[in-house]
C-alpha cells in the first residue's frame, strides 16, 4: 500500500492569501452558475469524477488507487476563512519537480533557475486555471515526497482530459480543514480496473515507470516496455532457433510412456518415441490412454495458482489487487481472465523431419475420436454449426497426395475425402457441402484452397438495403462445420499470419487445433507468432514484442508447454534406420571449362580489386564497402554456376537463352569472344598509334609521323584481309552472295531478300561488324598517309618542288586518297546499297513518267435547279479549290524529287572528304525535311477534303513545327513557316465540306426530287434528271480520286525511307570523316609534348600486352578445339625430343616443354620454331598430366577433443575401380564434366543398382533445367518437383529414375523414401539446406542402405566452400560429444575406456561392421540436427533463383580458401614465369578423363 505523507510548515502570508481567495473564487464561480444550465462543454477537457458523479476527494468507479500522497500546508500565521468555504477544489499539478544528489550543477525549470536538492511545486485550479500555489523548498522529507508527485505530474489529469478516457491519471484534491487551521493537498494515482490489454502504442514511459513502482511494488526502472524499453531491445538479442529448440518439451523415456499402443485401427508398429508423442499429443487433447487401449478424459490438475505474469499488491485504500507486468492489466477480480495455456487443446508438433509426424497424427485421430450425440446436431446448441467428428488437415499441394497414401497405408478404416474448394462443387448447395463433408473422418485440402476461400469464410458486412437480397452468398463449408480437429502440417507456411491461408485458417471453428512442422522456426522466434494465432493462444499474441524480448522466461513456459520435438539425435537407439554413406566426388573441369573458370575468376579479381591470392591491389580497399561484398557475392554465385555449366546462368552466361549449349559449342563461343576482344583491342592499338602520329605531325615530325602510320597501315591491311577471308567463307558457307567493292552494279544485284538474309544471320553479321571496324582504321591509316604524303611534299625543307621525290610523293598521295575514297566506299556499301536503291526508283519513276497523275476534278455542271442550285455550286468551288490544291502538291513533290535524286557525297569522282561533309547534307536535308513535312501535311488536307476524316496527329506536328519555327529553331525555319502558309492558303476551306459529304446531300437530294416527281411535278422531274447525273459522276470522281490518293500515300511513304537512308548514309559519312579530324590544332608548329608523348606510348604497350595476352589465349583455345583427341606424337618437345607432361604453348602455335623453353627464352626472344619474336604474354601454359577423380567417403573424427581436425582422419579413400567404370561409360555428346559425370553415375547405377531411384538436388532452379535437357538427350527419365504430378510419377512409373529438386521448393515433409541415391550437385555453406534435400529419403520408412553422394569442382570456389562447411559441422561434433562427456555420470575410468571405444570404432570404420557405423552416424546425425536447429531457414535461401545467402564473413573463404593455396603452390613469386603460367590450365583434362589407370 503506497500512501505517503508530508507537511511544510511556515508558510508566508502571500500564499495563504492566495489560497483563500482561490476557494472564496471557486465559492463564487459555483454559486453563480444557474441551477440546471449545462456548461457548454463541446471543446472544454472532461473531468473523470464528473463523469461518474465521483464527489471529491472520493476514487472514481472503474479505477484502482495504486497510490496516494497528502501534503499538509502549515502557516506561521493563524488560518481563518468565512464559514461555508470549506467545499474542496479539484487543482492540477502544472510544475512538479523534486532534484537531489551530488550533481554540482544547477538545471532550469520553466523561466526559473533551480539549484540541486529543492523540490518545486505549482497548482492551478481545474476550472479556471489559475496559478494558486507556487512554493520552493530544499527539506529533504519535501525533496523525496517531490518524486512522487513528479511520477504523477507524468500522467494526465483526471479531471482534465481529452476525449479518450484515461487508463492511467491521477486526481488532486485541496481541502481547507477549520477544525486544524490548515490546507491539505491529496493525489491520488489511478489506474483503470479492467483486464483489457492495453495498446502499447498508448502507453509512455511515465505509465510504466508509475506500474512498474506502485503496481509491481517494484523498481520504476523495470524493462516492460516503453520507448526506453525499446531503444534497449534492439541491442538484446531475441531468440534464436536453438532458443527454441532447447525448451521445447522432450518426453522422459519410461516404460509406462513407451509401452505398445493397442488400436485395433492402427496398422503399424510405431517407434517407442513415437509412442510417447502420442500420448502427448492425447494429453494436450485432455484426454489419457490406458493401459488396455481406452482413451478417457484426463482431470486437468486444479491450480490454486495465479496465472501466469501475474502477482497481487495492495492497493492505497488497503485492498488486495492483482497485477500483471507482462499485460500491464490491474484489476480487482480475476474470474474472468482467459489463459489460453489453462483451456487450450492442441499445440505444436515439431518433430524433426522424418521422424514420422504424419504417423503421430494418424494415430492421434484414431485414438481419440469425438463423441457425437443426438443432441449436438442442433443448430441452436452449437451457434450454428454444424458438429462433426471429422479431422481438417491442411496441407501444401505437393505432399496431400501423400498424406492419402499414408492414411491408407495406417489406418484403412478411416474415411478420407479431398476438399478442392468451393468453387469446384457449385452443384451441390452449402447444405449438402456441409454434410458431404461431415460424413467423414479426415478431410484433406492444401492451403491453395485456403487462401481462395478468403471471401467465402467471413461474414458478410451488414447494409441497410430497400429490399431482402434474392440470393445469400455461399460461404465455405470450412466455417460451417465445428471440426473435430484442425491440423496444420508445414504450418510454417502461415508463420507470418497475415496471408490469406492463415487468415482462413484462424476462422475455422474447432476443439483442438495442431500445428505440424519440422522447422517452426525458419527465421527466429517471430515465426512462432503465426502458429500461436492458429492456436488461439490469447492474451499472449497480443503481447508479443513484448513477451519475446523482455518474457523470455514466460515465453520458454509456453513453447515448453505447447510444443513437442525429438530429433534423430537423441532417438537413435530407438529410430534404427539403415546405413547412410556420404561420398564426396570430386572431378576435374576439363579444359574448357578450366579455360572458362579461369577468365571469370580473373575478372572477378579485377572488378573487386583484389589479385589472385585474395590480397588486395590497392591501400584503400576497404572490405566493408557494401558495393565490393556485393560484387564479391555476385562473383561467387557466378563462379559456382561456372562449376555447373560453363555456360552458366544462361541470363548472363555464354548466351542468352537458346538451346542447351554443349562443351564444344561453349567452346566455339569462348573462342569468338576472345578473338572479338583481341580484334577490338588491337584496333583500339593501332588508333592509338595514329592518335600518336598525329602528336608528331603537329611538332613538325612529319616523316616520322609517317612512319607510325606507314607501320599500322601494314597491320590494319593484314587485320582486314583476314576479316574479309572470314566474312567470305562464312558467306559461302551460309550460300550468300557478298557483293564486291569495286562492281558499281552492285548493289543492284543483290536481292532485297538476301540482303535481308545476311542480316538475319548472326554469325554473318558479326563479322560483316568487324570487317567494318578494321575497315574503319584501316581508312583512319591510309588518310593519315595521304595526309602525311601531302604535307612533307609541300614542305620546301623536306622536299624541292617538281623532283622526282615530288613527283613520287604526290603519286603516292594521289593513289592513298584514292585508297582511302575505296575503303569509304566499301564501308558504306550497306547503308549507300539501301539508300541508292531507292533513289533508283525515284529516278526510273522520273524517267518515265511513273508518279502518280492527279486526276483534275472537272463537276460537269451545265446547268442547275431550283432545289440543287447551292450543293452544285458547293460542288463546283470544291473542285475548282482541290484542283489548284492538286497543283501545288505537284510543284513540291517535283522539288522534293529533285533532292532525293541527287548523288550521295563521296560517291562521285572528284569528290574528296573535306570534314565537314555531314554539315553540307545538313541543309539539304532540312530542305528535304521541310518539303517531306509539307507534302505529308498536303496529303493529309487532300484525304480530309475527299473523305471528311481529319489526320489529328499530322496537325498536332504541324503546329508544334510552326512554333518552333517562329522561335527560329528547327530545319530551315524561314523555308518551313513560308511552305506551312503557302499550304493554309491553298487548304480547302472548311464550309466546303468533303466530296463525301456531297455525295451523300446529292443522295438525300434524289430522294427528295423522286418524292415529288411521284407526286406530278414535272420540275422535280427535270431536275432529278441533272441531279441523278451530277450524282452518277460525282461517284466515278470519287473513286478515281480514292485510288489516287492511296498510291499518293505510297508515294509518301517512298519518299521518307530514301530521306532517311540518306540521312543515315551522311551520318555515317560524317563518323568516318570524325576519325580524320585534326587533332588539337592549337598545337601545331610547337614543340612535342614529351610527357604526353611518353604517355601515350606507356597505354600502347599496355594495349599491346593485352593484345598478346588474347592472342595468346586464342592460340590455346583453338589448341583445344583443333588439338582433342591428338596422338603422343604432338606431345613430342621440338627441343629435347621426348615427351612432357607440362609443356608451353606459343602464340604463333608451337609445343615445348616447360624446362626447354624456359631456358631458351632466357637466351633468344624468339619461337626456336619459327623465329618468331615471343613477349613474355605470348605463352599459354598446358598439361597433359592425368588427374583422376577422388572419392572419400565421411567418416566421424578420431579424437572429438582435438581443436582442429586433420582431414585424413575424417574421408578415407574407397576403391577407384567404381569410379573407372563410372568414368568409362560412353555419352553421344558433353555437357561439362559435372554434368557429364552424373549422368554416367546415373546409367551406371542403371546396370549395377537395377531399379533404384535418386534424387538429384542443387539450390538453382535454373541448373536442374539444363540438366533436365541433357538427361532427355541421355535418355534418363527424370521428373521433377515443379512438375505436375511430378512426385506421383517418381515414386510410380519405374521409367523415372531421377528426382529433380531444388532449394526454392517447398518440399518440407515430402517423402522420397523409395529413391536411395541422393545426389548433391553442389556444396553449400549452410549445410542445413543440403540436409533438408537428404532428409527427404533418410528418413523413417526407408529400408534400405541410402548413399549420398556430393559433387565438387577440385581446385575451385566448390572445394573452398566444401572445406568450410566440413570444418563448422567437424565443431558440432566436437561440441556435442563434449556435452555428451559433460553430462555422463561415467568415471574417469570409464571415460577413458569410452574415448578408446569410440577412437578404436572409427579407426576400423572401414570393415564395415554394424557397431563401427552405428558411431559413425551418432556422431554425424548429432552434427547434422544441431545445424538444422541452428539455421534460420528462410534466410539462408536468395529468391530468384539466387542461390543460397552467404554470410559476408564467408566471402573471401569461399572465393579464395582454397584457390589462393593453389595458385601459390603453382605461380611461386617469379613475375616472369607468373606471365608465362597465367592460364595454368591445360589439355591434359581430357586425358584425366579418358585415361582409367587409377592414380
Amino acid at each position: 500500500m503506497a500512501v505517503v505523507n508530508a507537511r511544510i510548515a511556515h508558510l508566508g502570508a502571500d500564499v495563504l492569501n492566495n489560497l483563500a481567495a482561490a476557494f472564496l473564487r471557486h465559492e463564487e464561480f459555483s454559486n453563480s452558475e444557474p441551477p440546471g444550465k449545462r456548461r457548454k462543454t463541446a471543446a472544454a477537457p472532461r473531468s473523470l469524477r464528473d463523469s461518474t458523479h465521483t464527489p471529491l476527494g472520493s476514487v472514481p468507479s472503474g479505477y484502482i488507487p495504486l497510490a496516494r500522497f497528502s501534503l499538509y500546508l502549515d502557516f506561521a500565521h493563524t488560518v481563518s476563512l468565512p464559514p461555508g468555504f470549506e467545499s474542496p477544489i479539484a487543482v492540477s499539478i502544472e510544475v512538479a519537480e523534486s532534484s537531489h544528489g551530488a550533481t554540482p550543477n544547477s538545471h532550469r525549470i520553466g523561466s526559473r533557475q533551480i539549484s540541486s536538492d529543492c523540490f518545486k511545486l505549482q497548482l492551478a485550479t481545474v476550472s479556471t486555471k489559475e496559478v494558486i500555489l507556487d512554493i520552493t523548498s530544499s527539506d529533504p522529507e519535501l525533496v523525496k515526497f517531490g518524486e512522487n508527485l513528479e511520477l504523477a505530474r507524468g500522467l494526465p489529469c483526471g479531471d482534465r482530459y481529452g476525449t479518450k478516457v484515461p487508463a492511467a491519471c491521477y486526481v488532486s484534491t485541496l481541502f481547507y480543514l477549520p477544525e486544524n487551521s490548515y490546507f491539505r493537498l491529496e493525489t491520488t494515482l489511478l489506474w483503470k480496473d479492467s483486464l483489457e490489454i492495453l495498446q502499447q502504442r498508448r502507453l509512455t514511459q511515465e505509465h510504466y515507470r508509475v506500474f512498474c513502482k506502485y503496481a509491481l511494488q517494484g523498481d520504476d526502472t523495470t524493462p516492460i516496455g516503453g520507448s526506453q524499453s525499446r531503444n534497449r531491445k534492439s541491442s538484446e538479442s531475441s531468440w534464436s532457433p536453438h532458443d527454441f529448440y532447447q525448451n521445447v518439451y522432450v518426453p522422459p523415456i519410461t516404460p509406462q510412456s513407451s509401452e505398445e499402443i493397442k488400436c485395433h485401427m492402427i496398422e503399424c508398429q510405431l517407434f517407442p518415441f513415437q509412442r510417447r508423442a502420442v500420448r502427448w499429443l492425447l494429453q494436450r487433447e485432455g484426454m489419457a490412454l490406458q493401459s488396455d487401449g481406452r482413451v478417457l478424459p484426463s482431470r486437468r490438475p486444479l491450480n490454486g495458482s495465479l496465472p501466469t505474469s501475474f502477482q497481487t499488491f495492495t492497493d492505497a485504500d488497503g485492498r488486495v489487487c492483482f497485477s500483471s507486468h507482462l499485460f500491464l492489466v490491474a484489476t480487482t477480480d480475476l474470474h474472468n481472465w482467459y489463459d489460453a495455456g489453462e483451456y487450450l487443446k492442441g499445440g505444436i508438433l515439431a518433430e524433426e523431419m522424418g521422424l514420422g509426424k504424419t504417423v503421430e497424427m494418424i494415430s492421434l485421430i484414431c485414438l481419440n475420436k469425438r463423441p457425437l450425440s443426438s443432441d449436438m446436431g442442433l443448430n441452436g446448441s452449437n451457434g450454428g454449426l454444424e458438429p462433426s467428428g471429422a479431422t481438417l488437415i491442411i496441407t501444401p499441394p505437393a505432399i496431400l497426395e501423400q498424406w492419402e497414401q499414408e492414411i491408407r497405408s495406417h489406418a484403412p478404416g478411416l474415411r478420407v475425402t479431398h476438399y478442392e474448394g468451393i468453387q469446384r462443387h457449385k452443384t451441390m448447395s452449402n447444405q449438402e457441402l456441409v454434410n458431404f463433408l461431415v460424413d467423414h473422418d479426415v478431410v484433406l485440402t492444401t492451403y491453395n484452397v485456403l487462401a481462395r476461400e478468403v471471401h467465402y469464410s467471413g461474414d458478410a458486412p451488414k447494409r441497410d438495403l430497400r429490399h431482402e437480397k434474392r440470393f445469400e452468398p455461399r460461404k465455405s463449408p470450412l466455417v460451417q462445420i465445428s471440426w473435430w480437429r484442425v491440423c496444420l502440417d508445414e504450418a510454417q507456411m502461415i508463420e507470418t499470419g497475415v496471408s490469406n491461408a492463415a487468415k482462413v485458417a484462424r476462422l475455422i471453428p474447432c476443439q483442438n487445433a495442431w500445428a505440424v512442422t519440422g522447422t517452426p522456426l525458419r527465421r527466429d522466434i517471430t515465426d512462432l507468432l503465426g502458429l500461436l494465432l492458429f492456436l488461439h493462444y490469447e492474451p499472449f499474441c497480443g503481447v508479443w514484442n513484448r513477451l519475446c524480448h523482455f518474457f523470455k522466461p514466460t515465453l520458454a513456459q509456453i513453447v515448453h508447454s505447447t510444443a513437442i520435438r525429438h530429433n534423430k539425435d537423441n532417438v537413435r537407439d530407438e529410430l534404427r534406420l539403415p546405413p547412410q554413406k556420404r561420398i564426396v566426388l570430386t572431378v576435374p573441369f576439363t579444359a574448357v571449362e578450366e579455360q572458362r573458370y579461369g577468365q571469370l575468376f580473373e575478372q572477378m579479381c579485377e572488378e573487386c580489386g583484389l589479385d589472385y591470392t585474395g590480397a588486395p591491389v590497392t591501400d584503400d580497399w576497404n572490405p566493408d564497402d557494401f558495393s565490393v561484398i556485393e560484387k564479391m557475392r555476385s562473383w561467387l554465385a557466378r563462379l559456382r554456376q561456372t562449376c555447373l555449366h560453363p555456360g552458366g546462368n544462361h541470363r548472363r552466361g555464354l548466351g542468352t537463352g537458346g538451346p542447351l549449349r554443349s562443351v564444344n559449342e561453349v567452346l566455339e563461343v569462348m573462342i569468338d569472344q576472345t578473338d572479338s576482344l583481341a580484334q577490338a583491342e588491337e584496333r583500339t592499338l593501332l588508333l592509338s598509334q595514329a592518335r600518336r602520329g598525329q602528336l608528331l605531325e603537329n611538332a613538325l615530325h612529319r616523316q616520322e609521323a609517317l612512319d607510325v602510320w606507314t607501320k599500322s597501315l601494314e597491320r590494319a591491311n593484314a587485320i582486314v584481309e583476314e576479316c574479309r577471308e572470314r566474312l567470305n567463307s562464312e558467306c559461302a558457307k551460309n550460300g550468300i552472295r557478298t557483293p564486291k567493292v569495286d562492281d558499281d552494279s552492285a548493289s543492284a544485284e543483290i536481292s532485297d531478300n538476301e540482303g535481308n538474309e545476311m542480316e538475319k544471320n548472326t554469325r554473318v553479321g558479326t563479322y560483316r561488324q568487324r570487317l567494318r571496324f578494321a575497315l574503319d582504321v584501316q581508312h583512319t591509316c591510309v588518310f593519315f598517309t595521304a595526309n602525311a604524303y601531302y604535307q612533307i611534299k609541300t614542305d620546301p625543307n623536306l622536299t624541292t618542288p617538281d623532283t622526282e621525290k615530288f613527283k613520287s610523293l604526290e603519286k603516292s598521295e594521289m593513289e592513298a586518297y584514292e585508297t582511302a575514297k575505296l575503303i569509304r566506299k566499301e564501308m558504306l556499301a550497306d547503308v549507300s546499297r539501301k539508300a541508292s536503291r531507292y533513289m533508283r526508283k525515284i529516278r526510273e519513276k522520273q524517267k518515265t513518267q511513273q508518279f502518280v497523275k492527279i486526276p483534275k476534278m472537272n463537276p460537269e455542271l451545265y446547268s442547275s435547279g431550283l432545289e440543287s442550285r447551292r450543293v452544285l455550286d458547293r460542288f463546283e468551288d470544291f473542285c475548282e479549290a482541290l484542283n489548284g490544291h492538286a497543283v501545288q502538291y505537284d510543284m513540291w513533290r517535283q522539288i522534293m524529287i529533285k533532292l532525293l535524286s541527287r548523288s550521295l557525297i563521296d560517291q562521285e569522282d572528284d569528290s574528296e572528304l573535306e570534314g565537314d561533309e555531314y554539315e553540307k547534307s545538313t541543309k539539304l536535308q532540312d530542305e528535304m525535311y521541310v518539303y517531306m513535312e509539307a507534302l505529308r501535311a498536303m496529303f493529309a488536307d487532300r484525304n480530309d477534303a475527299l473523305t471528311g476524316q481529319k489526320n489529328t496527329l499530322i496537325a498536332h506536328e504541324v503546329k508544334m513545327g510552326i512554333i518552333q519555327a517562329q522561335k527560329g529553331e528547327g530545319p530551315s525555319p524561314k523555308l518551313y513557316l513560308e511552305t506551312m502558309n503557302a499550304r493554309s492558303d491553298i487548304k480547302p476551306e472548311p464550309q466546303l465540306g468533303s466530296l463525301r459529304g456531297i455525295i451523300s446531300e446529292l443522295r438525300s437530294l434524289t430522294t427528295s426530287l423522286e418524292w415529288q416527281a411521284n407526286e406530278g411535278s414535272s420540275r422535280a422531274r427535270a431536275e432529278l434528271g441533272l441531279v441523278t447525273l451530277v450524282l452518277k459522276h460525282a461517284s466515278n470522281m470519287a473513286s478515281e480520286q480514292t485510288k489516287a490518293a492511296l498510291n499518293l500515300s505510297k508515294e509518301v511513304e517512298m519518299f521518307r525511307d530514301t530521306m532517311n537512308h540518306r540521312l543515315e548514309y551522311y551520318r555515317q559519312l560524317q563518323r568516318i570523316s570524325d576519325t580524320v579530324a585534326p587533332y588539337d590544332e592549337e598545337s601545331v608548329g610547337k614543340p612535342l609534348n614529351e610527357a604526353v608523348f611518353a604517355a601515350q606510348l606507356e597505354q600502347e604497350r599496355i594495349t599491346a600486352e593485352k593484345v598478346s595476352s588474347l592472342k595468346a589465349k586464342l592460340r590455346y583455345l583453338l589448341h583445344l578445339r583443333d588439338e582433342s583427341g591428338s596422338d603422343e606424337s604432338s606431345r613430342i618437345c621440338i627441343i629435347c625430343q621426348s615427351g612432357f607432361e607440362i609443356g608451353v604453348l606459343t602464340v604463333c602455335g608451337h609445343k615445348y616443354c616447360k624446362e626447354c623453353l624456359q631456358l631458351w627464352w632466357s637466351r633468344s626472344r624468339t619461337c626456336p620454331t619459327c623465329k618468331k619474336r615471343l613477349k613474355a604474354n605470348d605463352f599459354h601454359q598446358i598439361t597433359y598430366k592425368p588427374q583422376e577423380f577422388v572419392a572419400e567417403e565421411e567418416k566421424a573424427p578420431m579424437k572429438m577433443g582435438s581443436e582442429r581436425l586433420r582431414k585424413n582422419s575424417i574421408y578415407t579413400d574407397i576403391s577407384s575401380g567404381t569410379l573407372s567404370e563410372i568414368k568409362n561409360i560412353d555419352l553421344d555428346s558433353s555437357f561439362g564434366t559435372k554434368i557429364d559425370t552424373l549422368a554416367r553415375h546415373i546409367l551406371w547405377l542403371r546396370e549395377h543398382d537395377p531399379g533404384s531411384k535418386s534424387v538429384v538436388f542443387s539450390q538453382y532452379r535454373y541448373f536442374l533445367g539444363i540438366l533436365g535437357s541433357a538427361f532427355k538427350k541421355f535418355q534418363i527419365g527424370y521428373s521433377t518437383f515443379d512438375n505436375k504430378d511430378g512426385i506421383h510419377m517418381f515414386k510410380t512409373d519405374p521409367s523415372v529414375e531421377c528426382f529433380l529438386l531444388h532449394a526454392e521448393a517447398q518440399s518440407s515433409g515430402l517423402n522420397l523414401v523409395n529413391a536411395t541415391h541422393v545426389f548433391l550437385c553442389e556444396p553449400l555453406v549452410n549445410t542445413a539446406i543440403e540436409l533438408q534435400a537428404i532428409a527427404r529419403v533418410h528418413r523413417i520408412g526407408q529400408r534400405r542402405p541410402t548413399t549420398v553422394w556430393m559433387y565438387l569442382v577440385s581446385d575451385t570456389v566448390e572445394q573452398s566452400i566444401y572445406e568450410l562447411s566440413v570444418s563448422r559441422r567437424q565443431d558440432h561434433i566436437i561440441q556435442k560429444e563434449r556435452q555428451r562427456e559433460s553430462h555422463s555420470t561415467m568415471s574417469q575410468q570409464d571415460d577413458k575406456a569410452l574415448e578408446k571405444h569410440v577412437t578404436d570404432s572409427t579407426v576400423s570404420s572401414t570393415d564395415g561392421t554394424d557397431k563401427d557405423i552405428a558411431v559413425t552416424e551418432v556422431a554425424i546425425d548429432s552434427a547434422n540436427s544441431s545445424e538444422i536447429q541452428d539455421a534460420p531457414l528462410s534466410k539462408l535461401i536468395a529468391g530468384g533463383s539466387g542461390g543460397e545467402i552467404v554470410k559476408k564473413d564467408d566471402l573471401w573463404q569461399c572465393l579464395f580458401g582454397r584457390t589462393s593455396k593453389t595458385k601459390e603452390a603453382l605461380y611461386g613469386s617469379d613475375n616472369a614465369h607468373r606471365e608465362v603460367a597465367r592460364f595454368l590450365r591445360g589439355e591434359a583434362a581430357e586425358s584425366r578423363r579418358t585415361d582409367p589407370t587409377p592414380p
